[in-house]
């Protein structure tokens, strides 16, 4: 990765005048890298609280809780990345202690909190499917409850523990390198334990991915029966390699506290692909395009249709709404 991204103070060898571009504040390069990372954020944050509101409060439209999960926790990603330009304290050389504490220790829990929400709706994926196909999850209303609950209990172990050691080492409280957002500069310690959150996660959710689409492949005679299923598969295909990557760009991005500002850019482009990706669903523009007038009498599609949490389809068509509600896609 250091070949395609250069780190912020890396000592390989490099050209000064590439070092000074995004190190010195005073550099028009560095101030654009940092206007494009935080309008990033902002356009992924935007974006996400206009799905969560969305479908949340028209039925048109409704979705599960697996599914509002993943975009509340890149609601919590982009404000934490963004802490600095919320607090009016962006591009400043050295942000106030309590600001730049509190964003260093949501910058530790945010990966592993992303990974486990798109664990989760994976799984919800996988369950989807498996009801689908008539196997019986036993225990899934408590296995949706933990997938739920734990992503915020791995974040705030992390936060915790951040916050904990900046504040014993308040020196050590520095904004990086690239200037984007403040870190702790002290230990690396923190950041691999990140990572290994993130790997934990990463394992099983390939797992799941891997299962899905055995499953899919095996009985596509019953799902390209249902309306739309060539959609929802691409859908799903092109939401799971997005979620591979966003979550090996998380373990790369906290397992060295120096990262180059073109990986930060790559990183912030995550919430506005999974936002592009989802906002595109047709029950989703129709709430949106509300100049337009209703159809009534269409029925219920696949796009959209279901928002229950544990209720288990006696059909294939029950189940496949289920998934699409769970994934939406």
């Amino acid at each position: 990765m250091p070949f395609l991204f250069p780190r912020d103070g890396d000592a390989s060898p490099t050209p000064a005048s590439a070092l000074s571009s995004t190190s010195d504040p005073s550099s028009p390069t560095r101030q654009m890298l940092i206007n494009t990372f935080l309008a990033l954020q902002m356009l992924g944050l935007i974006g996400s609280i206009a799905l969560v509101l969305t479908t949340t409060l028209s039925s048109r439209a409704a979705r599960n809780a697996t599914w509002q999960n993943f975009f509340t926790s890149w609601i919590i990603s982009t404000v934490s990345y963004a802490l600095l330009l919320l607090a009016g304290q962006a591009g400043k050389a050295t942000p106030s202690f309590g600001v730049c504490l509190a964003q260093a220790g949501l910058i530790y829990g945010i990966p592993s909190l992303t990974a486990a929400t798109t664990f989760g709706l994976i799984a919800q994926i996988w369950f989807s499917v498996q009801t689908l196909l008539l196997h019986k999850i036993k225990y899934e209303r408590f296995w949706i409850i933990g997938i739920l609950v734990l992503p915020y209990c791995m974040m705030f172990g992390m936060v915790l523990a951040s916050w904990v050691s900046g504040m014993r080492h308040p020196e050590s409280v520095t904004i990086i390198g690239s200037g984007m957002y403040c870190h702790l500069s002290h230990t690396s310690l923190l950041g691999r334990v990140s990572a290994a959150l993130v790997a934990f996660t990463l394992i099983p959710t390939l797992g799941l991915e891997i299962s899905i689409c055995i499953a899919l492949r095996r009985n596509w005679s019953t799902f390209k029966r249902m309306k739309n299923s060539m959609s929802i598969t691409l859908r799903v295909m092109l939401f799971t390699l997005i979620g591979i990557l966003a979550i090996s760009l998380s373990a790369v991005f906290v397992f060295s506290d120096n990262h180059g500002a073109s990986l930060n850019i790559v990183f912030a482009c995550m919430p506005v692909i999974a936002v592009i990706i989802f906002s595109t669903q047709k029950d989703i523009l129709n709430v949106w395009m509300f100049w337009k007038p209703r159809f009534a009498g269409t029925g219920k599609t696949l796009e959209g249709s279901g928002s229950g949490l544990g209720s288990d389809g006696s059909s294939s068509t029950a189940a496949l709404r289920r998934s699409d509600a769970a994934a939406s896609v």
